[in-house]
């Protein structure tokens, strides 16, 4: 059988394949353009997701400490620290009340201590690496009382307030060099730190010259004056006080001294936070009687104890820029009732 040839083999020609890839290009073009939006938008959720992760965090964390501030310490109305510590460490502006008869140099520290607006260049003592205050950002601190720790009476304290003699039998173990304790009395409280310590003979040194200015010498020794040179009562235990700062890299810090181990431990609580400011109610009433406005700053002891509720507005943004290349902020505010600031003025009932 014969076949004819056939000459039926012609392919697209330039126009009709200039069509097809202009066809070609539009779909993919398309495609490309809905991939690019949904990854936006999947970006954008991420990055809204992470903002809202670290407002959430921040602020439950900072209501948690306020609503447990000065628990268990409603006896607790002089607790004399160093001023230099305490503007070092914890705020610009402490407050001093000369009604409460405190020597020059000391102060009666609260459970609450503000610092409104503060500016960028204020270093945060002991930070490693080096850095400073966020500009503009207010920090707070708040006192506490350590529940996992069972204070203990010292069976001594020498009369220059240096040297605390614990208990026969106590466990010198735990006690670090470093750390910081709180002592109590009748008299009131202080801080110190350890600077030495004997197991054998079961004593802890607080010497001068420590890492944070706590322990004094001579007539200013804190230890000495609240235990009367060692002849009043006192409890030996871990109080601790917290301090919250945003640093210049953005990072929401919780400080806190007086834990074990170390003279105090930072912990980054949230990235990529912008601000933290707080607002303080006061069941307070001004000249004609009226009740005050809330204040953004504890200036007076009165302010100080008439602190009700705490507003903290807290201010995030995402971590990189979205669509818009701007990095969006979110903010949220919250009260926290003080109810154990309420519950040290409350009436008690008479013994």
């Amino acid at each position: 059988m014969h076949l004819s040839p056939t000459n039926n083999q012609k392919g697209f020609s330039v126009l009709e394949m200039t069509l097809a890839v202009a066809v070609m290009l539009i779909l993919t073009a398309g495609i490309v353009s809905l991939m690019k939006s949904s990854m936006n938008i999947a970006a954008a959720n991420y990055e809204m997701t992470d903002a809202q992760e670290n407002l959430r965090t921040s602020q439950e964390y900072i209501n948690r400490d306020l609503m447990n501030a000065g628990d268990g310490l409603k006896s607790i109305s002089v607790v004399r620290l160093p001023q230099t510590f305490v503007t070092s460490y914890l705020t610009l502006n402490p407050i001093i009340d000369p009604l409460d008869g405190m020597p020059t140099g000391i102060i009666n520290f609260g459970i609450l201590t503000s610092d409104n607006n503060v500016p960028g260049t204020t270093n945060v003592t002991g930070a490693s690496p080096a850095a400073t205050v966020r500009a503009g950002t207010d920090r707070q601190t708040i006192i506490e009382i350590d529940p996992q720790f069972v204070p203990i009476t010292p069976s001594a304290i020498s009369s220059d307030g240096i040297t605390v003699t614990l208990p026969t039998g106590t466990n010198m173990t735990p006690f670090t060099i470093g750390e910081i304790y709180y002592l109590g009395s009748a008299s009131g409280g202080t801080f110190g730190t350890v600077t030495n310590k004997n197991a054998t003979s079961r004593t802890l040194t607080f010497g001068t010259g420590d890492t944070f200015g706590l322990n004094l010498a001579g007539t200013s020794n804190n230890i000495k004056v609240i235990s009367n040179s060692g002849l009043l009562s006192t409890s030996l235990q871990r109080i601790m006080i917290i301090h919250y700062y945003i640093n210049s890299s953005n990072f929401l810090v919780r400080r806190v001294f007086g834990v074990a181990g170390v003279g105090f431990r930072d912990s980054i609580i949230a990235e990529h936070v912008l601000n933290v400011q707080y607002n303080y109610s006061l069941e307070t009433t001004d000249a004609a009687g009226n009740v005050v406005q809330p204040t953004a700053t504890l200036s007076s002891k009165a302010e100080r104890l008439g602190v009700r509720s705490v507003e903290v507005t807290v201010t995030v943004e995402t971590p990189h820029t979205l669509h818009n290349n701007a990095r969006s902020q979110l903010a949220t505010t919250t009260s926290t009732s003080m109810r154990n600031m309420q519950f040290r003025q409350a009436t008690q009932p008479a013994p």
